[in-house]
C-alpha cells in the first residue's frame, strides 16, 4: 500500500492562506485608492461600476479557475504518495508544467492588458478599465488560492 504524506501539501496550503491575507489587504488598499481617485475626478459611480465589472469577470472565470485549482490539487496529492517511479515523477512534472503555463498565461494577460490601458489624460474611461482589471486580477488570484485549498482539503479527506 502506498504511503501518503501530506506534510508538503499542508505547508503549501498554509503559504496560500498567508498569500490570501496579503492579497486581501492589497485589494482593500487599492479599493480605497481608486475610490479616492474617482472622488477626485467627480465620478464616484465609476468606482461601483468597476467593482461590478470585476464581479462579472469573476462569474465568467469561476469554473475555469476552479478546474485548474482542482487539477493542481490532484497533482499535489499524487505527488504526496511516497514511492514514485521515474515515469510517475516525469508525468507529475509535466502536469505541473502545464498548470504553471496556464497560470503564467493568466498573469501575463492581466499584465499586458493593464500596460496597454491608455493614460487617463488621453481616455476618460481609463481609470474605470484599470480599476476593473486590477480588481479582477486580485480577485482571480484569491479565487484560485481558495479553490486550491478547498480542493486539496476535500481530496485529502478522500485519501
Amino acid at each position: 500500500m502506498a504511503n501518503v504524506d501530506f506534510k508538503k501539501l499542508n505547508r503549501q496550503m498554509m503559504v496560500y492562506r498567508i498569500v490570501q491575507t496579503i492579497l486581501t489587504g492589497l485589494l482593500i488598499v487599492l479599493a480605497v485608492m481608486f475610490q479616492n481617485r474617482f472622488a477626485l475626478l467627480q465620478k464616484p459611480g465609476q468606482f461601483f461600476s468597476s467593482i461590478a465589472a470585476a464581479v462579472v469577470v469573476q462569474l465568467l472565470l469561476i469554473y475555469p479557475v476552479y478546474r485548474l485549482a482542482w487539477r493542481d490539487a490532484g497533482v499535489e496529492i499524487e505527488g504526496s504518495i511516497a514511492p514514485l517511479t521515474t515515469e510517475q515523477t516525469a508525468a507529475l512534472r509535466k502536469k505541473r508544467l502545464i498548470g504553471d503555463l496556464w497560470k503564467f498565461c493568466g498573469v501575463a494577460f492581466f499584465i499586458v492588458f493593464v500596460s496597454l490601458v491608455p493614460d487617463a489624460r488621453k481616455a476618460s474611461g481609463a481609470p474605470l478599465v484599470l480599476a476593473s482589471t486590477i480588481f479582477s486580477f486580485l480577485l482571480t488570484c484569491l479565487m484560485y488560492f481558495q479553490c486550491f485549498n478547498f480542493s486539496a482539503k476535500k481530496r485529502m479527506k478522500g485519501n
